[in-house]
């Protein structure tokens, strides 16, 4: 299990990769606020932080890195027999 956090201000996010189940699972704390949420536009929603400041365009970019494909080590490769 793998996870970092996202922190700005009263907001608190932390992402945990998991090999069952949901592949990602955050749990954000907003306030006195806190819930569990396994989709980005879920989380955005509840978040309510606008694009337009430079935290939103930070957490945005964030999430994004959370939702790109992991390319596995052996698929680069090739087996020789």
């Amino acid at each position: 299990m793998k996870s970092e956090r996202f922190t700005a201000g009263q907001l608190w996010i932390e992402v945990t990769k998991h090999r069952e189940g949901p592949p990602l699972v955050y749990v954000c704390r907003s306030g006195k606020t806190s819930m569990l949420f396994t989709e980005p536009a879920a989380l955005l929603k509840f978040v309510r932080w606008p694009k337009s400041t430079p935290t939103g365009q930070a957490l945005r970019e964030w999430l994004d890195h959370w939702d790109a494909p992991e390319v596995e080590p052996q698929a680069e490769t090739k087996m020789v027999t």
